[in-house]
Formats: C-alpha cells, sequence, structure tokens
C-alpha cells in the first residue's frame, strides 16, 4: 500500500502546503472511490479492531481535519455512504455532542449532506427526527441500509447480540479458522455470557448478523 506521506501529496498536493481543504470540497466522489479502493480488502475487518489500511488512511485524515472525530467519521462515510448521528455514535463509539459536531463539520466542507428524515419511535418525547446524512455519490441502497441500520440500533437486544457475534467471529471462529458455525454453538456461546435477555432471541440476531459477515450457519 501507498505510505501515507506519499498518499497525502498524491491525493492533496495542496494540503501539506497551503493547509486548504478546497480539494476534498471539489472532489469528495472520486476520493471516495480512491478510499473505498484502498479499503475494500479489509472492508470486512473494520468493525474488528484489526485496520491495517484503516488505520493508516485514519492517520492521514488526522492531519487534515485536525480533530480524530471528524477523520473517523469521514472514513466511514467513505466506506459506507450514509448514516445517521446515532450510527455513528455506536459504530465510532462518539459521544453525541461529538457526533453532531463532526457532521456539522463535513456539512460545512460539502462532503456530506442531509438525505432524508427519518419518523421518530412511536414513543419519543419530541425533538428532532433523526437525518440520515450521506456522502457525495451514495447511492440509494446506501441511504436505504442505513435507514434500516439506524432502525436496528436501536434495539438493544440487536446491540448486545451484534456485540456476542463479533465476539464469536473475533475469540472463536478466528482460532478455529472456521467459516462456519452450529446454531447451538451460538447458544452455547450466549448461555456463558449470562444476558438479561432472552437466549433464542439473541442466538437469532447474533446468528442472522454473523450470516451476514459470510459465515455459514447450521442449524
Amino acid at each position: 500500500m501507498t505510505k501515507v506521506g506519499e498518499l497525502e501529496d498524491t491525493i492533496f498536493p495542496k494540503k501539506r502546503k497551503e493547509g486548504a481543504l478546497s480539494q476534498t470540497e471539489r472532489n469528495s466522489i472520486e476520493y471516495r472511490e480512491i478510499f473505498r479502493k484502498l479499503l475494500s480488502s479489509n472492508e470486512e475487518k473494520v468493525d474488528k479492531g484489526k485496520r491495517t489500511n484503516f488505520e493508516q488512511l485514519f492517520s492521514l485524515f488526522k492531519r487534515i481535519f485536525a480533530a480524530d472525530a471528524v477523520a473517523k467519521v469521514f472514513l466511514y462515510m467513505c466506506l459506507y455512504g450514509a448514516a445517521t448521528a446515532w450510527i455513528l455514535q455506536v459504530k465510532l463509539n462518539l459521544a453525541e455532542p461529538t457526533a453532531y459536531r463532526s457532521l456539522k463539520q463535513l456539512r460545512t466542507l460539502n462532503i456530506v449532506k442531509p438525505a432524508i428524515k427519518l419518523p421518530k419511535k412511536f414513543n419519543s418525547k419530541g425533538g428532532p427526527r433523526p437525518t440520515v446524512w450521506s456522502i457525495e455519490g451514495a447511492t440509494t441502497e446506501e441511504i436505504s441500509e442505513a435507514m434500516r441500520l439506524h432502525v436496528k440500533m436501536l434495539s438493544p437486544k440487536y446491540r448486545v447480540a451484534e456485540e456476542v457475534a463479533q465476539t464469536i467471529l473475533d475469540d472463536y471462529l478466528s482460532k478455529k479458522a472456521s467459516t462456519e458455525i452450529t446454531y447451538r454453538e451460538i447458544v452455547i456461546q450466549i448461555k456463558h455470557l449470562k444476558l438479561p435477555f432472552s437466549t433464542p432471541d439473541i442466538a437469532d440476531l447474533a446468528a442472522q448478523y454473523l450470516h451476514e459477515k459470510g459465515i455459514r450457519i447450521w442449524r
């Protein structure tokens, strides 16, 4: 992979000399395609903490944006095209004000824009409707996926199941070098954790998550 310094000179030739971000504003679609290609071989690993290319690009963007959170949000948007503030809070472990400030800065730079507002939860106590933000060049499918993910991540059960599934991927399947698991094994792993949720509910959600990650589930 191109070294970070070389990448910065190639993609942002004026950034180091002038400290300007105008290149990003004018060419965000083109840049997104470059970054997606650089990250494509590691995209499935972003949630696992094994971030070879991701970390190198993150180091670059920290210097460009002068803020870790903005750099993380920008990289996430390059990868997935769209997100809500809530998705960014959960996926990137950001505080609510930090997620909104990062989106505001990227919007000021004309890198992201509001795509669609979501309806509030049935029992919501007021406040603004959630907004799906998209990067230039985001597809309809990416925006739709962000909408579905936002709804999923409002569920405590889903977030717990995702963490359980990721733990199974990292600590169980990786040691076996396997791409398949039985549903019974998932249930056993969950029972060991003694979660305050119904085991079948978490097992079903975890199995769905693992299936989406390319793991074969035997029932």
